[in-house]
């Protein structure tokens, strides 16, 4: 494959991250607080949609906005239904997921009804870095991307100093590890876990929203294609940790990259296997990873009862 093609590949890996890196931080939040949210697929489309539909009336940045407004409620209905009806975590999280599935496709068809020609918006312009983005295969790779991906990147360094020198980052950590002595503390475990999930909630939207206002431009139904349920693998193999997160978001935007853009060479190949491949190594990986984490949880709690 020629220079070209991978530079082209390099750079739509850090375009596909980026929404990776969204939502992944957010749940990042929720599991280091001892939550989990299976709801992630539901608000990621719901807030692909809502950034389309709001970004044909106020532009880009109002679909960003919206797109992570629509996941925050959804989040904050999600904690409502779990704490005040002490619903299953776990099933309420499947429940949104499958909402937010039924209902974006629904608002879809009421706003694009059959037969109509589809909306296409204006998507967020790409960063003018001048002679940065000429700078010979790096130039286009690192320095001519949207700035929803510099976006992902800062905030990533942010979730690292908020986990590390914060108060919340501590009492989120204390939470997660054992939250009968985070409360004996003065730990308040319900609002940190809720507060968790507004965060994650808030950013799988925003997540969606990065995918059709930062890239596309329009919205389809299951336009995300099961990128929530990827959120959640990046999550467990990269540890609930920023850069872990972001090295699991990478991989699966290098295999996807790689996928689209590679059919058109000469290597031969079924379409189905280009489709499947980022799935499978990434599911791969997962197990690997999973192990891991088992083994050492294995060897911990066996060298305390040792003791």
């Amino acid at each position: 494959m020629s220079v070209e093609l991978w530079v082209a590949i390099l750079a739509g890996t850090l375009a596909l991250a980026a929404p990776l890196v969204f939502a992944g931080i957010g749940e990042g939040f929720v599991e280091r607080a001892g939550r989990i949210n299976l709801g992630i697929e539901g608000m990621m489309i719901m807030g692909a949609f809502t950034g389309v539909w709001a970004g044909s009336l106020g532009g880009p940045l109002v679909g960003l906005v919206a797109g992570a407004g629509v996941g925050l409620v959804m989040a904050v209905g999600m904690n409502l239904v779990i704490h005040r009806l002490h619903a299953n975590e776990i099933v309420v999280g499947l429940a949104v997921t499958m909402l937010g599935l039924g209902l974006s496709t629904y608002l879809f068809q009421l706003w694009i009804p059959s037969g109509e020609t589809n909306v296409t918006v204006q998507t967020v312009p790409r960063a003018d870095l001048g002679p940065l983005t000429d700078i010979p295969v790096i130039g286009p790779v690192l320095f001519g991307q949207s700035p929803l991906v510099y976006a992902a990147a800062v905030l990533l360094v942010a979730a690292w100093a908020v986990t590390r020198f914060t108060r919340f980052g501590l009492a989120v950590q204390a939470v997660g590890s054992d939250p009968d002595a985070a409360a004996l503390r003065g730990v308040r475990v319900q609002r940190t876990g809720a507060s968790a999930l507004l965060i994650g909630g808030a950013l799988a939207g925003l997540g969606g929203a990065a995918i059709t206002v930062g890239t596309i431009g329009s919205f389809t139904p299951d336009i995300t294609a099961g990128r929530g349920y990827i959120v959640l693998a990046v999550v467990i193999m990269g540890r609930s940790r920023p850069v872990g997160i972001a090295l699991g978001a990478l991989l699966f935007a290098f295999l996807q990259s790689f996928a689209l853009l590679s059919q058109s060479t000469a290597l031969t190949l079924p379409s189905e296997v280009y489709q499947s491949a980022p799935y499978l190594v990434t599911l791969v990986v997962l197990v690997i990873t999973s192990r891991r984490q088992l083994r050492r949880l294995y060897r911990s709690t066996t060298g305390r009862a040792a003791t």
